[in-house]
């Protein structure tokens, strides 16, 4: 409420309101006049319609609204075209023209100083809005600020508020006054703030004080009677006054030399300093002109080396599209004795050939015509790029065409559940190429039906005065807009990513566009993401766009088979095998009984239904097979079913292969599992980033079936090999264990049996002994109990289990300690620190195996004497292990090897160099880290990464509970 009152009030204020006085603002009008003319100003006045004439604007007593000034200010300022403008006007105020008289009795009797005391004394009777307030005034210096009730809109009046204080000093001829803008009421400000600095005009007192002299020697000379007095006053008085007014001319003058001096001088040092810019730009110029002259020498060289390089480069495209189109006739030869020779076999039928030879003879055809497909597509490009494209120019009525057309497409639409169909009418006939026209439908429907997964196409003819329009609609993905600049190059695609749902060469389009070109016409797409996209296929009416140049001359000699022709350019109609693999993913997966129940599981991701059931068919020979038609139902399958190995593409739906085999070398549960991958990709590149990936192995498309095999048997033996390999390593661990049970048990053993002969001394007495007997047999319950704790020690230790439980690591790493501890030498410390009371969940077996390991290695690294801690922590949600040593350490050069399989530091004979590689499987299969630092001298350090139990699991199985105090303690 308290902002718009404000607003309502300024809407409702008079133009004639009593805020600002015309007497302050006419110099506005006077220097529009003076400059641009009175007829302009009237002219100007008339068209904009201002409620007060202009007569009432030039009466001094006079008052306007701010708001009305405002506007008149802008209208001044925008007809003027000038931007200094309302500054120029506001230095108009001190000139003869708006101070009449005023201006030279300024000049005479008074200064700047006084102007602008005056000015701001008297402001309040002109300006009723707004008032100053003097901050500083000082000679030639004035600092001031200027409040107004009602803010103004914009800077004009603020520009002509700084104009007419600036003006002041040019009444006396002097410079105007410098006017700096500290703070400004339009910028939000709470005031207007200037600063003032001028210069005062030079005193001229000579002829005051000639005519003083003058009158008193006049006075003078009546006294002593040389004249008459009036005669003598008069002419001594004037004569004062002359002579008075030639000293300050005089003085004046010589002020005026002085600064004339000054400015001589100033402008000889910028003459100076000018010549000396102008020789330095002169030898600057001299030095670019040659430096011009070289670039210039270089360029014509550049340019000539340019036109010879395109010149090659011409002949290189040159020789290139030969190379293309002689190499695809060179293709389509041995490709048709293909065909023929399929077809021959087919016509044979399965009565003469088995039927798994008939399926690979299926096979064979489909990829023939898709190869057909490519040649030809090649050699129509290579004849469009040479300019040996020749066109049998014939009237073609493109709506009965399409309908011609569309028939085999219809099946496909059918297979894929969506819908195919033509709208429209007969249309005007065109000159076309009809062949030619039957490749730009059949790429353009197939590409439609591709991208097309829910919904249909559609196919409109219609036509307008010049020309007529074929529309291939579809409800497909649509096409981002970066790409729809790109669609029609030649090789480029909308999907290349590593997950590439659809297949293509990328020419498809580019033919089409280039076809059409050709017959004068053009293509143009508009699409929308998830929406759909449309092609825009435009062709001329009559025969003007005909050109003799391309026309083909020679008969055919024999007619095209147009079923042939089909063949290789879209899908076949069997409706059991997909196009070209386009809807390949669509199909079930289906899996393989193989061999037997006990042969091997092999897992084969592939998302082309016919490659997928052609390696499927070859390995169930041999093993049992499971199917996946994309990345991520690989990733699934492989975690619930866990396969002895996996066969799998790269460039998959959803998820790509790479992506796949990440997410199973992250997972426990398949970290292991030997991955081969199939891609078309040969480049070095790629089998580093697969390999580096964790893959097992690489084959490159097309691949030989007893490779395949010979590789998938490889991985199988070395998966087995490896877990022989890990079960030996753990059997190790086991005898150094028993090793140390037997240590161990010695002792009590021999009590036992030293026990023994005394007891049976006594009982072979007459009279026994009661005492001797009580204290033999507590001898022998102690050594009792001593070994059935061993041996209980032993079990917990090497119990395995294929659920995890929870498990508290202190006992973990107690039990560890405790079957070590006849391995440690009287010279070796054992240090323990154990910090983390939350349990962990995992196997315990395979856990104190990998303390085993640890710790066998830091007591082997210490020698004799030495120092091993053991340590455990919290961090986040993971329990941290840490094991150092102050040993011998490792050396710099062999860190990155530790962890691979049978690499070992120690001599020869001394062990199997799989302990560390097999405690990281089992750390990864935990969901857990290993990692190990060493400074050889120094000693090694290795930390285990475990995640903590899941909260508000009660732990068991560890004895967790209980233990709610962090255990610190020494062995040995």
């Amino acid at each position: 409420m308290s902002d718009s009152a404000p607003q309502r009030e300024e809407a409702q204020t008079p133009d004639n309101a009593p805020e600002v006085g015309t007497r302050a603002t006419s110099t506005l009008l006077l220097y529009f006049e003076q400059r641009y003319g009175g007829e302009r100003l009237h002219r100007i006045w008339e068209r904009h319609g201002f409620g007060l004439p202009l007569e009432y604007m030039r009466t001094p007593t006079n008052f306007v609204s701010l708001r009305f000034l405002e506007r008149v200010a802008a209208m001044l300022q925008q007809e003027s075209g000038d931007p200094q403008f309302m500054r120029q006007a506001g230095l108009f105020t001190a000139s003869p023209q708006a101070l009449g008289f005023v201006f030279y009795m300024l000049r005479a009797v008074g200064s700047p100083r006084m102007c602008y005391r005056q000015t701001i004394e008297f402001s309040p009777s002109y300006n009723r809005v707004g008032h100053f307030t003097v901050e500083r005034l000082e000679r030639e210096r004035l600092d001031l600020t200027y409040r107004s009730s009602i803010v103004e809109q914009d800077r004009n009046i603020c520009e002509l508020r700084m104009g007419q204080f600036a003006s002041f000093p040019t009444i006396w001829g002097l410079a105007p006054a410098e006017v700096r803008e500290l703070e400004c009421q339009v910028h939000g400000a709470a005031a207007c703030r200037y600063h003032l600095t001028w210069t005062d005009p030079p005193s001229l007192w000579g002829h005051h004080l000639g005519l003083v002299l003058g009158t008193v020697c006049g006075l003078a000379a009546t006294a002593v009677g040389l004249g008459h007095p009036v005669f003598c006053v008069g002419a001594l008085a004037t004569a004062g006054f002359a002579v008075g007014g030639w000293l300050d001319g005089r003085r004046e003058l010589k002020g005026k030399d002085e600064a004339l001096r000054s400015q001589n001088q100033a402008i000889m040092g910028s003459l100076s300093e000018l010549q000396q810019r102008y020789d330095e730009i002169f030898r600057a110029n001299v030095a670019l002109e040659d430096r011009v002259a070289e670039r210039t020498q270089e360029l014509k060289e550049a340019n000539g080396k340019l036109g010879d390089a395109l010149v090659r480069q011409q002949e290189l495209d040159r020789l290139k599209s030969e190379f293309f189109d002689n190499v695809s006739h060179e293709l389509r030869t041995p490709l048709t004795l293909i065909l023929l020779t399929l077809e021959s076999l087919e016509r044979r039928g399965e009565e003469n050939n088995p039927e798994v030879v008939m399926q690979h003879v299926a096979t064979m055809e489909r990829s023939a015509q898709r190869l057909l497909r490519l040649i030809n597509n090649l050699l129509d490009l290579a004849q469009l790029e040479s300019g040996k494209a020749r066109l049998r120019y014939q009237p073609l009525e493109l709506h009965a065409f399409l309908s011609t057309v569309l028939p085999p497409f219809l099946a496909m639409a059918e297979r894929q559940g969506v819908w195919l169909k033509l709208e429209g009418q007969t249309v005007t006939p065109v000159e076309v190429d009809h062949e030619r026209m039957d490749i730009v439908f059949q790429n353009l429907l197939s590409n439609a039906l591709k991208f097309t997964q829910a919904g249909g196409v559609t196919v409109r003819v219609h036509e307008d005065e010049k020309d007529v329009w074929v529309d291939v609609v579809d409800t497909g993905q649509g096409i981002s807009a970066p790409d729809t600049k790109v669609i029609f190059d030649r090789f480029a695609q909308a999907d290349n990513s590593g997950t590439r749902r659809f297949g293509g060469t990328g020419i498809g389009l580019a033919l089409v566009k280039e076809t059409l070109e050709l017959h004068e016409g053009g293509i143009h797409v508009t699409s929308e993401l998830g929406q759909g996209s449309t092609f825009h296929v435009r062709l001329p009416k009559g025969r003007a766009h005909i050109r003799e140049e391309l026309r083909e001359r020679r008969r055919a000699e024999m007619p095209v088979r147009r079923e042939r022709r089909i063949s290789g350019s879209y899908p076949s109609l069997d409706a059991g095998v997909p196009d070209n693999g386009r809807n390949a993913s669509a199909l079930p997966a289906r899996d393989h009984a193989g061999p037997g129940p006990d042969a091997p599981r092999v897992l084969v991701v592939e998302d082309d239904a016919e490659i997928r059931g052609f390696i499927a068919g070859l390995l169930k020979q041999h093993y049992r097979v499971m199917e996946a038609v994309n990345g991520e139902e690989g990733r699934q399958r492989a975690l619930a079913e866990r396969p002895e190995l996996i066969v799998s593409d790269v460039m998959m739906p959803v998820l790509s292969g790479l992506q796949m085999l990440e997410a199973l070398r992250s997972h426990p549960q398949t970290v292991d599992i030997p991955v081969i991958l199939l891609t078309a990709r040969q480049e070095v590149s790629a089998k580093v980033e697969a390999l580096g990936t964790g893959a097992n192995d690489y084959l490159g498309k097309p691949f030989s079936p007893r490779e395949l095999l010979a590789r998938i048997e490889t991985q199988l033996r070395l998966r087995e090999a490896a877990i022989r390999s890990a079960e030996n390593e753990r059997l190790a661990a086991i005898g150094l264990l028993t090793s140390g049970f037997a240590h161990e048990v010695r002792n009590p053993l021999n009590g036992l049996m030293n026990a023994l002969t005394p007891l049976k001394e006594v009982l072979a007495d007459n009279t026994p002994d009661a005492e001797m007997s009580r204290a033999m047999v507590e001898v022998m319950e102690e050594c009792g109990q001593r070994i059935r704790h061993l041996a209980e020690s032993l079990l917990s230790f090497t119990r395995t289990t294929d659920t995890p439980v929870m498990l508290s690591l202190d006992t973990l790493l107690d039990s560890t300690l405790g079957v070590l501890m006849w391995r440690v030498p009287s010279g070796v410390t054992v240090e323990r620190a154990y910090e983390c009371t939350l349990p962990v969940q995992g196997d315990p077996g395979s856990l104190n195996q990998v303390w085993l390991n640890l710790l066998d290695n830091a007591l082997r690294a210490v020698g004799e004497h030495g120092r091993v801690r053991v340590a455990t922590s919290c961090q986040g949600d993971e329990a941290v292990v840490t094991i150092s040593d102050n040993g011998v350490g490792i050396r710099q050069e062999d860190m990155e090897r530790l962890f691979q399989p049978f690499f070992s530091t120690r001599a020869a004979g001394e062990g199997t160099g799989l302990g560390l590689a097999l405690s990281r499987r089992i750390v990864v299969r935990h969901g857990g880290r290993i990692h190990l630092s060493s400074t050889p001298g120094k000693g090694t350090q290795v930390e285990v990464r475990l995640p903590l139990r899941p909260p508000g699991r009660s732990s068991s199985n560890g004895g967790a509970e209980g233990q709610s105090e962090p255990r610190v303690g020494r062995l040995g």
